[in-house]
């Protein structure tokens, strides 16, 4: 098990001077050795990314050795990191010291963590350690600091660096309210702009800002939703122009069409599209997956093909949102060729973060939009 990191340079990275001047001031000196530096901050905000950058771009005697708690959680991991340090220390790979860096810290007890922080002090190699968490903890004899969301002038920095042209000061103004200047959520609307007008995207959004990002921007490991095969994209062109001509054929297709046609849709929007299996107990009819450079979301789609005349109720709402709870994932969407009752958007407001409602409208406006170069 290897757990040697060569930093390059984070791409996108933007500002932090004043939280890379802290890591300087600390890890260039002698006073600080053996003082565990402490990182928190929420998940996503660019904890791991920050301590990269500078391995990456200082200048430094020590070398970093990177360990991501979060892959295992036995002390045999901590026994196997001591007997490589012990290797290399015999081969004087690291005359100048080594700094440690914790990764997902907040996957061990503390009491476990403050162990293994002692057992590699114990180690003269060890000059340095840096704990990334995303709790706050107050480690024996540590400092820390809190990883905040960008200000607006880095978002805006950030953002246009991703899209290579310039938004007028409103959207940007726009952008940062929607995104509250949290890295991830700037990242993952830039990737929603490449694939539509920034007016578009922005409408999708009224019902309140992207997300508020859940402490967990991993995929769980446990299969709660059984899956076919990736990208499937089953509906042809030809049935999407004819929905661009008469809109309203789009309740005439079949529960199972629907669902082909949003993969489509949403695939055409950007993102990584798996339909779920079409006889099924519960679960999302569609996965909708966006990789970006800071993580990984996942947004659970159910969709309801329903008569004009039916409306969605709040039971199907608190059902999908129950699904996302158990799945960890990042949101959850409920689309329907009808409209949502009241309750439903009443529901969906006290969780407007994580969860958005698109009845007809919304559907016939990506419909209109497919496959247009914005």
């Amino acid at each position: 098990m290897e757990f040697e990191l060569d930093p390059k340079p984070q791409p996108g990275f933007i500002g932090r001077k004043k939280e890379l001047t802290w890591l300087d001031e600390r890890l260039f000196r002698r006073s600080y050795s053996q003082i565990p530096l402490v990182v928190t901050g929420s998940g996503g905000v660019g904890k791991t990314a920050l301590l990269k950058q500078w391995f990456a771009t200082r200048r430094i005697r020590y070398l970093p050795l990177w360990i991501d708690l979060g892959q295992r959680l036995d002390e045999q991991v901590i026994d196997e990191i001591v007997l490589q340090l012990r290797d290399r220390s015999e081969g004087h790979l690291y005359d100048y010291g080594l700094t440690v860096v914790l990764d997902s810290a907040e996957s061990w007890p503390q009491e476990q963590l403050e162990a293994a922080v002692r057992k590699l002090f114990n180690y003269k190699i060890v000059s340095s350690m840096v704990v990334i968490s995303r709790n706050r903890m107050l480690l024996r004899r540590s400092e820390y600091f809190e990883l905040n969301p960008l200000p607006q002038a880095s978002a805006d920095d950030l953002l246009n660096g991703f899209l290579q042209s310039q938004l007028t000061t409103g959207q940007f103004q726009q952008a940062y309210a929607a995104t509250q200047g949290h890295p991830l959520a700037l990242t993952l609307l830039a990737q929603l702009l490449k694939g539509g007008s920034f007016e578009t995207v922005m409408a999708s959004l009224q019902n309140g800002p992207i997300y508020q990002l859940p402490n967990t921007i991993i995929l769980p490991e446990k299969d709660i939703i059984q899956v076919t095969k990736p990208l499937i994209i089953t509906t042809e062109n030809r049935l999407i122009q004819s929905l661009q001509k008469q809109p309203g054929d789009l309740r005439r297709l079949s529960p199972r069409s629907f669902e082909e046609l949003l993969a489509d849709l949403l695939a055409d929007l950007g993102w990584e599209i798996e339909l779920t299996k079409a006889t099924r107990d519960g679960g999302a009819d569609i996965l909708a997956y966006m990789n970006t450079e800071l993580g990984r979301f996942l947004c659970l789609v159910e969709a309801k093909h329903y008569r004009e005349d039916r409306k969605v109720g709040v039971e199907l709402v608190r059902t999908l949102y129950g699904t996302l709870c158990d799945a960890q994932a990042n949101s959850a969407m409920l689309v329907t060729s009808s409209s949502f009752t009241k309750d439903a958007y009443d529901f969906q407001q006290k969780h407007q973060y994580q969860l958005s409602l698109r009845e007809y409208a919304d559907v016939v406006n990506w419909i209109l939009n497919f496959g247009k170069k914005r």
